[in-house]
């Protein structure tokens, strides 16, 4: 799985055909000239981190693959599961990645202005092949991962387009199939927009349905969404940039799950969805309206 080479005046290298044939269904990789770029270096994040005015996740770097647990009522977020984090603020924690043994997401960049426009440069370059197959695209957000050298993120999934650019170091991703009910039961991700969280249960033999991709610096790779993952950082000092956003494709797989609970609360008995394209169409009708009329709107 070889990206291409990005063009000279780009910051991202895009095989249409392959986006077209893979965007929103299948992982597949992609180039970008981000390497060097001055946001995106350990000095400059640690600028960032003292800037940013909500909280940094972080935890540390060695908890198991599964975070869930199918017998407990909690809920299923890195956050609710109380992960360990490296006895260090989330400053001191980047300042010595190196040696702390820790991940860490810098979430929602963009509400720096510098970052702000790097997000919108690299979204003008995705809009055209992802608006062919997703149209609507809304909501870009930039998120920057910083991982100690051996470092693991547990599995779970994220309902967003997603692709990760690695910067510096190198990682490794098992990308399990979403569309596979023996990797994600119809219950679970019932649950998930339910609002139950992102973490996933995990076994060995998923590793059967899942693409295992390495990223070294200047290559990006696809998640799809509500494809679940995990991630096993390089010997080093690991820099991801996340460019994650929603569409109508994404807004409408959530607007059924949610009507769907709306239903069988009034005591009904809703076809799942995906299992009737009718009974979807007429389910998400007034979704589709809603977002078409904004679209026209801002135009």
């Amino acid at each position: 799985m070889q990206p291409p080479c990005a063009p000279a005046d780009n910051l991202l290298a895009l095989d249409e055909d392959l986006f077209t044939a893979y965007f929103d269904r299948y992982p597949f990789k992609i180039a970008h000239s981000l390497v060097g770029h001055p946001l995106l270096q350990l000095p400059r994040l640690i600028e960032l981190a003292r800037s940013l005015g909500h909280p940094i996740l972080y935890f540390r770097g060695d908890h198991a693959i599964n975070q869930v647990d199918d017998q407990s009522g909690e809920k299923r977020t890195f956050v609710d599961r109380k992960l360990a984090r490296p006895d260090l603020s989330p400053v001191e924690t980047l300042a010595q990645i190196e040696s702390c043994r820790a991940w860490m997401q810098l979430r929602d960049v963009g509400a720096d202005p510098e970052y702000a426009a790097l997000l919108a440069q690299i979204i003008d370059e995705f809009r055209g092949p992802a608006e062919r197959v997703a149209p609507g695209l809304s909501a870009p957000r930039a998120d920057i991962f910083v991982s100690s050298p051996g470092s693991t993120t547990p599995f779970h999934l994220d309902e967003e387009h997603n692709f990760l650019l690695q910067i510096r170091g190198s990682k490794k991703l098992s990308i399990a199939d979403g569309f596979n009910p023996a990797v994600l039961q119809p219950e679970r991700l019932r649950a998930y927009f339910g609002g139950s969280g992102e973490l996933a249960p995990y076994a060995a033999h998923l590793e059967q349905h899942s693409v295992h991709v390495d990223l070294g610096p200047g290559e990006g790779v696809h998640i799809p969404p509500c494809h679940p993952h995990w991630v096993q950082n390089g010997n080093e000092v690991s820099i991801s940039l996340g460019i994650l956003w929603f569409s109508d494709v994404t807004a409408r797989r959530r607007h059924l799950y949610r009507v769907n609970s709306w239903l069988e609360r009034a005591g009904l008995h809703p076809s799942a969805p995906s299992s009737s394209p009718v009974s979807d169409s007429i389910k998400a009708l007034p979704l589709a309206v809603k977002r078409r009329l904004r679209r026209w709107m801002r135009r």
